[in-house]
């Protein structure tokens, strides 16, 4: 029990003690909204710049406080972009299975008109239901992702959480 109780006390102090990094994040928010999308060194994102006509995604490898670097190829400064593209998640992995359902709905009447020796063997219902079901696959695909547009008053900022650590090490 007694070493138990050790492990736990020297765990305690060892989390409490060790200092905690802060990293840069990359804020992207439409400022009056509760909107608000973070990104860190390590995430997917979609990006459109202005001059050169340009649209890059990948993973974010680096970031400071006025550029970031996607890949580890392209580096664009934080003012050029024009556009953000957010994956919806719903719509992104629903399209898919929308159209899915659309012909195994029409394969499944027809078969069960088949066994059922039943006329004509594509009926009305079948376009309606199928084709209501491909409609919501395409409208599924189009909105897939949300296009964040800086014209439309969205903004990236990077936050900068290490300006605190480095005021607190120069008070020291």
């Amino acid at each position: 029990m007694k070493l138990y109780l050790l492990i736990f006390w020297t765990l305690l102090c060892v989390l409490l003690c060790q200092a905690v990094e802060a990293q840069k994040v990359l804020l992207l928010q439409k400022p009056g909204k509760t909107q608000r999308f973070f990104y860190k060194v390590g995430d997917e994102i979609s990006i459109r710049i202005g001059i050169p006509e340009f649209q890059a995604s990948g993973e974010i490898t680096y970031l400071d406080d006025s550029v970031f670097t996607i890949d580890r190829n392209f580096t664009f400064a934080l003012a050029n972009v024009l556009e953000v593209d957010r994956k919806r998640n719903w719509f992104y992995y629903s399209w898919k299975k929308w159209f899915l359902a659309s012909v195994l709905y029409a394969g499944g009447s027809m078969i069960n008109r088949t066994i059922h020796d039943e006329e004509p063997l594509v009926d009305n219902t079948i376009y309606i239901v199928s084709g209501s079901f491909a409609v919501l696959g395409v409208t599924s695909y189009f909105l897939r992702y949300r296009k964040c547009k800086t014209e439309d008053n969205w903004h990236l900022k990077v936050l900068d959480y290490d300006i605190f650590k480095e005021k607190k090490a120069v008070d020291e």
